[in-house]
């Protein structure tokens, strides 16, 4: 299913209700699109501080033509062609930097559809082949204004206040071949906090920084009551059973009649890492899964 690139990058979302194959293919076409953005930004960056630094080389020359001593005419004629080639490099400069913003957008975040990828692989081994799945996959960054929440003072810096965003850019939600059905979710968290600085000089500055707050991601699977009956019983048991990578820890456990709802947070210097958010995902299945068997085992 091809991408629509244009509808793609005004809302850098990608949402679909397919096989986990067209899916999957889906996203090596973003995967392809992401390079070839790279790539293309790359060149014309590069362009750009070419032609900048010829417009340097000319203003240099400019000046020290300007220092001979010759006749008025002619230092007036290579004036004049100094100046018209400085202003043609200039406007290439400024043509390349407009190119390259063009293609910005399209630079999209490389762990997001890899990891999701990844996620799709692991999953689609225990789904039929022609169950659909739903993706909804955000690219869009974390500290924009739709995402802002709540806007707070500062507790100790006078006349600063903190800005705390939250951005949910993975949903996805299938059903495996035992009828479970899942949710998975992933929300970025972060706070900017800002204000004037006063320097020892006395001058004031504005200062802003933001930090990542970490990632949450909820799992939940509704399981069917026939095969996984037994699992309020092991209620107790399934908070011992939950394994999770060192740096990610449990928010929150929730065991009812009919699902199993885990929030996790996973810490702020890996919020970004694939590799870690693949893991914790992972384990989080692993450790559901272990409480569903043993229930299926007692249900007999």
């Amino acid at each position: 299913m091809p991408i629509e690139l244009k509808q793609f990058r005004e809302n850098l979302i990608y949402a679909t209700k397919a096989k986990t194959a067209i899916v999957m293919a889906d996203l090596q076409e973003l995967a392809a699109l992401d390079n070839f953005a790279e790539l293309q930004q790359n060149k014309f960056n590069k362009l750009a501080l070419y032609y900048f630094l010829a417009v340097v080389a000319v203003i240099i020359l400019f000046v020290i033509v300007s220092t001979f001593q010759v006749d008025a005419g002619g230092l007036a004629l290579v004036k004049i062609v100094l100046f018209l080639t400085g202003n043609g490099l200039a406007i290439a400069c400024i043509y390349n930097l407009v190119k390259s913003s063009k293609f910005s957008n399209l630079n999209i975040s490389n762990y997001r559809y890899e990891l999701t990828n990844r996620v799709l692989q692991m999953l689609s081994r225990d789904m039929e082949e022609d169950k659909e799945i739903e993706l909804k996959l955000s690219f869009k960054p974390i500290v924009i204004p739709e995402n802002k929440i709540e806007t707070i003072a500062h507790p100790y810096k006078e006349n600063w206040k903190i800005d705390k965003h939250q951005h949910e850019w993975l949903q996805l939600k299938g059903q495996f071949l035992d009828k479970t059905r899942f949710a998975l979710s992933a929300t970025e968290l972060s706070k900017t906090q800002y204000g004037w600085k006063r320097s020892r000089s006395g001058k004031s500055k504005y200062k802003s920084k933001t930090n990542s707050v970490g990632l949450d991601v909820v799992l939940t699977l509704n399981y069917p009551q026939r095969r996984y009956g037994a699992v309020k019983v092991l209620q107790n048991e399934v908070t011992d059973a939950v394994k999770l990578p060192k740096l990610s820890y449990m928010k929150g456990l929730k065991v009812t009649e009919k699902a199993i709802h885990m929030a996790v947070r996973i810490a702020p210097q890996v919020a970004t890492n694939q590799e870690e958010i693949y893991q914790t995902i992972t384990m989080m299945f692993l450790s559901l899964y272990q409480v569903l068997n043993l229930a299926k085992i007692l249900a007999k």
